[in-house]
């Protein structure tokens, strides 16, 4: 009897293992589609650049008076009347992130972080055009938009 029932309990085992196996072949030939698919998406978009920012004044849509400069890879803030001095002027970088859950089929997020001597901020990018510089302030998550001066 009891040899009945181990070869009973060893024959479940072997099936569960062959049907495991079968299950597993099948998961890591989807990845591998998947994988291949992901990668012949990313061939056929085209690579997107990193935001350049451009030498220019923006003035913001809030406050007619409050502006940014951009000269020479220095970020600069100002306010019209007011003298602008060396904690109004940053240096600046741009990165790019994907957002795990969305993958790198969707656009990237691009962020700001500009600093000084004495402060960083970080921001991220919404829209940089010849028209709007829109930012998101990221402690607060206000945004920024600023226009073209012309």
């Amino acid at each position: 009897m009891k040899k009945g029932i181990l070869l009973t309990i060893i024959g479940i085992v072997i099936i569960g293992i062959a049907y495991f196996g079968i299950e597993m072949f099948d998961f890591a030939k989807g990845v591998k589609e998947d994988a291949k698919k992901s990668e012949i998406e990313l061939q056929q978009n085209p690579i997107i650049k990193l935001t350049e920012f451009k030498n220019g004044r923006w003035i913001s849509t809030v406050d007619s008076l409050a502006g940014i400069e951009i000269k020479n890879g220095k970020w600069i803030m100002f306010y019209k009347g007011m003298e602008t001095d060396s904690s109004d002027v940053y240096d600046f970088i741009i990165r790019r992130e994907y957002i795990k859950e969305l993958g790198t089929e969707h656009k990237p997020f691009e962020y700001l972080t500009i600093t000084n001597d004495s402060d960083t901020l970080e921001y991220s990018i919404l829209e940089y055009s010849s028209e709007l510089l829109s930012l998101s302030y990221i402690p607060r998550g206000n945004t920024l938009n600023y226009e073209h001066e012309k």
